[in-house]
Protein backbone atom coordinates (compact mmCIF):
# COMPACT_ATOMS: atom_id res chain seq x y z
CA UNK A 1 0.00 0.00 0.00
CA UNK A 2 1.32 3.40 -1.08
CA UNK A 3 0.60 7.18 -0.58
CA UNK A 4 -0.97 8.46 -3.49
CA UNK A 5 -2.51 11.51 -2.02
CA UNK A 6 -1.98 14.18 0.57
CA UNK A 7 -4.58 16.89 0.89
CA UNK A 8 -5.16 19.47 3.82
CA UNK A 9 -8.24 20.77 4.55
CA UNK A 10 -8.24 24.36 6.90
CA UNK A 11 -11.40 24.75 9.20
CA UNK A 12 -12.48 27.17 11.63
CA UNK A 13 -15.29 26.60 13.69
CA UNK A 14 -16.86 29.67 16.07
CA UNK A 15 -17.15 28.40 19.85
CA UNK A 16 -17.95 30.30 23.25
CA UNK A 17 -16.32 29.40 26.24
CA UNK A 18 -18.30 32.04 28.51
CA UNK A 19 -15.43 34.61 28.45
CA UNK A 20 -13.48 37.05 27.03
CA UNK A 21 -11.84 35.27 23.66
CA UNK A 22 -8.72 33.65 24.80
CA UNK A 23 -5.32 35.20 22.97
CA UNK A 24 -2.65 32.74 23.53
CA UNK A 25 0.11 33.11 20.23
CA UNK A 26 -0.83 37.19 19.74
CA UNK A 27 -4.22 36.90 18.56
CA UNK A 28 -7.58 36.35 19.90
CA UNK A 29 -9.19 32.61 19.42
CA UNK A 30 -12.40 33.52 17.79
CA UNK A 31 -12.62 30.38 16.24
CA UNK A 32 -10.91 27.07 16.71
CA UNK A 33 -8.10 25.74 13.74
CA UNK A 34 -8.52 22.08 12.40
CA UNK A 35 -5.98 21.69 9.97
CA UNK A 36 -7.08 18.14 9.01
CA UNK A 37 -5.12 16.61 6.67
CA UNK A 38 -6.25 13.35 4.44
CA UNK A 39 -3.85 11.06 3.40
CA UNK A 40 -5.19 8.49 0.65
CA UNK A 41 -3.79 5.41 -0.06
CA UNK A 42 -3.23 3.53 -3.73
CA UNK A 43 -6.23 1.23 -2.69
CA UNK A 44 -8.82 4.35 -2.30
CA UNK A 45 -8.28 3.99 1.61
CA UNK A 46 -8.26 7.41 3.54
CA UNK A 47 -6.30 8.29 6.70
CA UNK A 48 -7.54 11.24 8.59
CA UNK A 49 -4.94 13.32 10.46
CA UNK A 50 -4.64 16.69 12.36
CA UNK A 51 -1.70 19.21 12.76
CA UNK A 52 -1.91 21.63 15.82
CA UNK A 53 -3.00 24.88 14.32
CA UNK A 54 -4.30 27.00 16.87
CA UNK A 55 -3.23 31.03 15.29
CA UNK A 56 -0.64 29.10 13.35
CA UNK A 57 -2.54 27.26 10.74
CA UNK A 58 -1.64 29.30 7.38
CA UNK A 59 2.41 28.16 8.31
CA UNK A 60 1.57 24.43 9.37
CA UNK A 61 -0.50 23.72 6.15
CA UNK A 62 2.17 25.39 3.69
CA UNK A 63 4.79 23.02 5.82
CA UNK A 64 2.15 19.80 4.79
CA UNK A 65 1.52 21.27 1.52
CA UNK A 66 4.55 21.94 0.03
CA UNK A 67 8.10 20.10 1.88
CA UNK A 68 5.84 16.86 3.39
CA UNK A 69 3.69 15.88 0.89
CA UNK A 70 5.54 15.70 -2.21
CA UNK A 71 8.39 13.98 -0.34
CA UNK A 72 5.72 10.83 1.33
CA UNK A 73 3.68 10.49 -2.10
CA UNK A 74 4.84 7.56 -3.85
CA UNK A 75 5.70 6.10 -0.35
CA UNK A 76 4.69 2.77 1.36
CA UNK A 77 2.25 3.50 4.05
CA UNK A 78 2.89 0.60 5.61
CA UNK A 79 6.27 1.11 6.95
CA UNK A 80 5.36 4.25 9.41
CA UNK A 81 8.30 3.86 12.05
CA UNK A 82 10.69 3.63 9.43
CA UNK A 83 9.05 6.62 7.35
CA UNK A 84 8.52 9.00 10.02
CA UNK A 85 12.38 8.71 11.27
CA UNK A 86 13.01 9.14 7.66
CA UNK A 87 11.06 12.06 7.66
CA UNK A 88 13.08 13.80 10.74
CA UNK A 89 16.25 13.14 9.82
CA UNK A 90 15.73 14.90 6.50
CA UNK A 91 13.88 17.51 7.75
CA UNK A 92 15.92 18.71 10.45
CA UNK A 93 17.23 21.38 8.91
CA UNK A 94 14.04 23.10 8.84
CA UNK A 95 13.80 22.66 12.81
CA UNK A 96 13.15 19.88 14.70
CA UNK A 97 10.08 21.41 16.77
CA UNK A 98 7.35 23.74 16.38
CA UNK A 99 5.99 23.58 12.84
CA UNK A 100 7.95 21.13 10.88
CA UNK A 101 6.58 18.38 13.66
CA UNK A 102 3.41 19.67 13.97
CA UNK A 103 3.36 19.07 9.95
CA UNK A 104 4.91 15.23 10.61
CA UNK A 105 2.66 14.37 13.36
CA UNK A 106 -0.72 14.64 11.14
CA UNK A 107 0.76 12.23 8.34
CA UNK A 108 1.91 9.96 11.09
CA UNK A 109 -1.74 9.98 12.93
CA UNK A 110 -3.20 9.51 9.54
CA UNK A 111 -0.46 6.48 8.75
CA UNK A 112 -1.66 4.70 12.11
CA UNK A 113 -5.94 5.64 11.08
CA UNK A 114 -5.09 3.33 7.94
CA UNK A 115 -2.92 1.00 9.49
CA UNK A 116 -5.85 0.18 11.85
CA UNK A 117 -8.48 0.53 8.99
CA UNK A 118 -6.64 -2.39 7.41
CA UNK A 119 -6.26 -4.41 10.33
CA UNK A 120 -10.47 -4.03 10.50
CA UNK A 121 -10.23 -2.77 14.21
CA UNK A 122 -10.04 -0.02 16.34
CA UNK A 123 -6.45 1.86 16.66
CA UNK A 124 -6.47 1.30 20.66
CA UNK A 125 -7.22 -2.44 20.17
CA UNK A 126 -4.01 -2.64 17.26
CA UNK A 127 -1.74 -0.63 20.07
CA UNK A 128 -2.81 -3.78 22.51
CA UNK A 129 -5.80 -2.36 23.82
CA UNK A 130 -8.71 -4.56 25.07
CA UNK A 131 -11.40 -5.36 22.84
CA UNK A 132 -13.82 -3.33 24.83
CA UNK A 133 -12.19 -0.02 25.63
CA UNK A 134 -12.76 1.74 28.91
CA UNK A 135 -14.03 5.01 29.36
CA UNK A 136 -11.74 7.41 29.21
CA UNK A 137 -11.73 9.85 32.42
CA UNK A 138 -11.70 13.18 31.45
CA UNK A 139 -11.04 17.03 33.34
CA UNK A 140 -12.81 19.96 31.76
CA UNK A 141 -9.84 22.57 30.66
CA UNK A 142 -11.18 26.04 31.14
CA UNK A 143 -10.43 28.94 29.00
CA UNK A 144 -8.58 32.11 30.59
CA UNK A 145 -11.45 34.75 32.29
CA UNK A 146 -8.88 36.67 34.45
CA UNK A 147 -12.46 36.91 36.57
CA UNK A 148 -12.74 35.11 39.99
CA UNK A 149 -16.29 35.59 39.68
CA UNK A 150 -16.46 33.77 36.33
CA UNK A 151 -14.07 31.39 36.90
CA UNK A 152 -16.32 30.05 40.16
CA UNK A 153 -19.39 30.25 37.97
CA UNK A 154 -17.56 28.01 35.09
CA UNK A 155 -16.02 25.28 37.41
CA UNK A 156 -19.48 25.12 39.39
CA UNK A 157 -21.17 24.59 36.35
CA UNK A 158 -18.39 22.02 35.20
CA UNK A 159 -18.33 20.34 38.01
CA UNK A 160 -22.31 20.35 37.85
CA UNK A 161 -21.92 18.35 34.29
CA UNK A 162 -20.09 15.67 36.32
CA UNK A 163 -16.41 16.26 35.45
CA UNK A 164 -14.20 14.99 38.48
CA UNK A 165 -10.98 17.54 37.97
CA UNK A 166 -10.84 20.82 37.17
CA UNK A 167 -8.06 22.71 35.33
CA UNK A 168 -7.68 26.56 34.61
CA UNK A 169 -5.73 28.54 32.82
CA UNK A 170 -4.98 31.70 35.25
CA UNK A 171 -1.82 33.29 36.53
CA UNK A 172 -2.72 34.93 39.23
CA UNK A 173 -3.97 33.89 43.24
CA UNK A 174 -7.53 35.31 43.69
CA UNK A 175 -8.98 32.85 40.41
CA UNK A 176 -7.31 30.09 42.50
CA UNK A 177 -8.64 31.11 45.18
CA UNK A 178 -12.33 31.50 43.51
CA UNK A 179 -12.10 27.79 41.93
CA UNK A 180 -10.98 26.36 45.45
CA UNK A 181 -13.95 27.90 47.33
CA UNK A 182 -16.46 27.02 44.25
CA UNK A 183 -15.36 23.56 44.30
CA UNK A 184 -14.70 22.92 47.84
CA UNK A 185 -11.68 20.16 49.21
CA UNK A 186 -10.88 16.74 47.62
CA UNK A 187 -11.74 17.57 44.16
CA UNK A 188 -8.66 17.76 41.87
CA UNK A 189 -7.66 21.17 40.89
CA UNK A 190 -4.85 21.76 38.12
CA UNK A 191 -2.98 25.38 36.92
CA UNK A 192 -1.64 25.96 34.08
CA UNK A 193 -0.06 28.90 33.66
CA UNK A 194 1.46 28.77 29.95
CA UNK A 195 4.56 29.68 30.78
CA UNK A 196 4.70 32.98 32.27
CA UNK A 197 7.61 33.35 34.87
CA UNK A 198 11.10 34.00 35.64
CA UNK A 199 12.65 30.96 37.93
CA UNK A 200 12.36 33.61 41.01
CA UNK A 201 8.73 34.10 40.00
CA UNK A 202 7.70 30.86 39.89
CA UNK A 203 9.00 30.13 43.18
CA UNK A 204 6.67 33.03 45.08
CA UNK A 205 3.87 32.25 43.02
CA UNK A 206 4.17 28.53 43.62
CA UNK A 207 3.85 29.61 47.50
CA UNK A 208 1.22 31.48 47.10
CA UNK A 209 -0.77 28.62 45.01
CA UNK A 210 0.28 26.05 47.77
CA UNK A 211 -3.04 26.57 50.00
CA UNK A 212 -5.06 25.88 47.73
CA UNK A 213 -3.83 22.10 47.04
CA UNK A 214 -3.07 21.81 43.53
CA UNK A 215 -3.12 18.59 41.98
CA UNK A 216 -0.61 19.90 39.71
CA UNK A 217 1.21 23.40 38.29
CA UNK A 218 1.58 23.27 34.79
CA UNK A 219 4.30 25.08 32.86
CA UNK A 220 5.10 27.67 35.47
CA UNK A 221 8.39 28.82 33.82
CA UNK A 222 10.09 30.19 31.13
CA UNK A 223 11.46 28.76 28.73
CA UNK A 224 9.63 25.55 29.01
CA UNK A 225 12.68 23.34 28.36
CA UNK A 226 14.38 24.32 31.17
CA UNK A 227 13.92 21.11 32.71
CA UNK A 228 17.13 21.53 35.32
CA UNK A 229 14.72 24.91 36.59
CA UNK A 230 11.76 22.99 37.02
CA UNK A 231 12.84 20.05 38.35
CA UNK A 232 14.37 22.38 41.72
CA UNK A 233 11.16 24.10 41.68
CA UNK A 234 9.04 20.84 42.17
CA UNK A 235 11.71 19.77 44.69
CA UNK A 236 11.60 23.12 46.91
CA UNK A 237 7.78 23.58 46.18
CA UNK A 238 6.55 20.29 47.21
CA UNK A 239 4.00 20.68 44.63
CA UNK A 240 3.45 18.50 41.59
CA UNK A 241 4.31 19.71 38.03
CA UNK A 242 3.34 18.84 34.72
CA UNK A 243 4.67 19.97 31.41
CA UNK A 244 5.15 18.88 28.10
CA UNK A 245 2.57 20.21 25.78
CA UNK A 246 5.53 22.02 24.10
CA UNK A 247 7.69 19.23 24.01
CA UNK A 248 8.61 17.64 20.71
CA UNK A 249 9.77 14.15 19.49
CA UNK A 250 10.74 11.40 23.04
CA UNK A 251 14.07 13.09 22.66
CA UNK A 252 12.81 16.00 24.56
CA UNK A 253 10.88 14.26 26.97
CA UNK A 254 14.08 12.22 27.92
CA UNK A 255 15.73 14.81 29.08
CA UNK A 256 12.61 16.03 30.78
CA UNK A 257 12.15 13.05 32.89
CA UNK A 258 16.17 12.62 33.46
CA UNK A 259 16.04 15.24 34.70
CA UNK A 260 13.09 14.37 37.46
CA UNK A 261 11.31 17.61 36.11
CA UNK A 262 8.11 16.29 36.56
CA UNK A 263 4.96 14.25 37.83
CA UNK A 264 2.59 14.32 35.05
CA UNK A 265 4.35 14.11 31.25
CA UNK A 266 1.98 15.60 28.82
CA UNK A 267 2.35 14.88 24.98
CA UNK A 268 0.18 16.59 22.90
CA UNK A 269 -0.57 14.06 19.82
CA UNK A 270 -0.32 16.60 17.20
CA UNK A 271 3.00 18.06 18.54
CA UNK A 272 4.94 15.46 19.58
CA UNK A 273 5.26 13.45 16.26
CA UNK A 274 1.86 11.70 16.38
CA UNK A 275 1.09 8.23 17.93
CA UNK A 276 4.66 7.22 16.88
CA UNK A 277 6.45 9.27 19.32
CA UNK A 278 3.67 9.47 21.74
CA UNK A 279 3.66 5.85 21.98
CA UNK A 280 8.04 6.30 22.68
CA UNK A 281 6.88 9.09 25.53
CA UNK A 282 4.91 6.82 27.25
CA UNK A 283 7.33 4.04 27.22
CA UNK A 284 9.68 6.16 28.92
CA UNK A 285 7.14 7.84 31.56
CA UNK A 286 6.39 4.19 32.40
CA UNK A 287 9.97 3.34 32.94
CA UNK A 288 10.13 6.11 35.27
CA UNK A 289 7.26 6.17 37.21
CA UNK A 290 5.93 9.22 35.83
CA UNK A 291 1.89 9.51 34.68
CA UNK A 292 1.08 10.60 30.85
CA UNK A 293 -1.31 13.30 31.29
CA UNK A 294 -1.47 13.60 27.27
CA UNK A 295 -2.45 17.86 26.23
CA UNK A 296 -5.49 17.23 24.06
CA UNK A 297 -7.52 20.26 23.62
CA UNK A 298 -8.78 19.26 20.73
CA UNK A 299 -11.60 18.39 18.35
CA UNK A 300 -10.27 16.75 14.94
CA UNK A 301 -9.07 13.32 14.60
CA UNK A 302 -6.20 14.37 17.20
CA UNK A 303 -8.82 13.92 19.94
CA UNK A 304 -9.90 10.65 18.62
CA UNK A 305 -5.95 9.29 18.64
CA UNK A 306 -5.74 10.76 22.15
CA UNK A 307 -8.36 8.67 23.00
CA UNK A 308 -7.46 5.53 21.36
CA UNK A 309 -3.61 5.60 22.56
CA UNK A 310 -5.54 6.00 26.09
CA UNK A 311 -7.22 3.61 25.39
CA UNK A 312 -4.35 1.38 25.08
CA UNK A 313 -2.61 2.49 28.33
CA UNK A 314 -2.61 -0.23 30.88
CA UNK A 315 -3.51 2.46 33.96
CA UNK A 316 -6.08 4.01 32.02
CA UNK A 317 -9.62 4.42 34.12
CA UNK A 318 -7.51 3.22 37.21
CA UNK A 319 -6.50 5.30 40.35
CA UNK A 320 -3.63 7.17 39.98
CA UNK A 321 -4.22 6.52 35.92
CA UNK A 322 -4.47 8.85 33.02
CA UNK A 323 -6.66 11.93 32.20
CA UNK A 324 -7.97 12.60 28.89
CA UNK A 325 -7.93 16.92 29.02
CA UNK A 326 -11.44 18.53 27.30
CA UNK A 327 -11.52 22.25 27.02
CA UNK A 328 -14.40 23.48 28.02
CA UNK A 329 -16.07 25.38 25.40
CA UNK A 330 -18.96 24.89 22.87
CA UNK A 331 -18.43 24.68 20.06
CA UNK A 332 -20.78 25.81 17.26
CA UNK A 333 -20.34 22.26 15.28
CA UNK A 334 -18.29 19.00 15.76
CA UNK A 335 -16.68 16.45 13.67
CA UNK A 336 -16.90 13.88 15.86
CA UNK A 337 -20.82 14.53 17.51
CA UNK A 338 -21.25 11.41 19.49
CA UNK A 339 -17.20 11.50 21.12
CA UNK A 340 -16.15 15.24 22.39
CA UNK A 341 -18.94 15.30 25.08
CA UNK A 342 -18.82 13.07 28.47
CA UNK A 343 -21.13 10.51 28.89
CA UNK A 344 -21.30 10.06 32.65
CA UNK A 345 -18.83 11.34 35.28
CA UNK A 346 -17.16 13.31 32.95
CA UNK A 347 -15.66 10.17 30.91
CA UNK A 348 -15.78 9.63 27.44
CA UNK A 349 -16.64 6.97 25.05
CA UNK A 350 -13.85 5.79 22.42
CA UNK A 351 -15.11 5.05 18.91
CA UNK A 352 -14.92 1.17 17.46
CA UNK A 353 -14.98 1.57 14.36
CA UNK A 354 -11.60 0.76 12.25
CA UNK A 355 -8.65 3.16 12.64
CA UNK A 356 -9.61 5.93 14.83
CA UNK A 357 -13.06 4.91 15.42
CA UNK A 358 -15.04 7.39 13.57
CA UNK A 359 -15.23 9.48 10.23
CA UNK A 360 -15.31 12.97 10.11
CA UNK A 361 -18.54 14.85 9.46
CA UNK A 362 -18.53 15.85 5.52
CA UNK A 363 -21.41 18.35 6.16
CA UNK A 364 -18.83 19.89 9.09
CA UNK A 365 -16.09 19.47 6.80
CA UNK A 366 -18.05 21.22 3.92
CA UNK A 367 -19.43 24.26 5.96
CA UNK A 368 -16.70 25.14 8.16
CA UNK A 369 -13.81 24.62 5.32
CA UNK A 370 -11.66 28.17 5.16
CA UNK A 371 -8.83 29.78 3.36
CA UNK A 372 -9.35 28.11 -0.56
Amino acid sequence: MKIARVDTIPLAIPHDHGGPAPAWGGRAWSALNILLVRVEADDGTVGWGEAFSYNCMPAVRAMVDATVAPVVTGRDATDIAALMRELQQAMHLFGRYGITIFALSAIDIALWDLAAKRAGMPLGRLLGGPATPPLIPGYASLLKYRDPELVAEKVREALDEGYPAIKLHETEEPEVAAARAAMGEGVPLCVDTNCPWTPAEAREMAARLAPYDLHWLEEPIFPPEDFDTLAHLQHESGIDLACGENACTAFEFRNMLDAGAVRYAQPSVTKVGGVTEFRKVEALAEARGVTVMPHSPYFGPGWLATLQLLAAMPLTGRPGGSWTERFYTRLEATLYPDFVSPVEGGRFRVPTGPGLGAEPDPDVIRDYRVGD
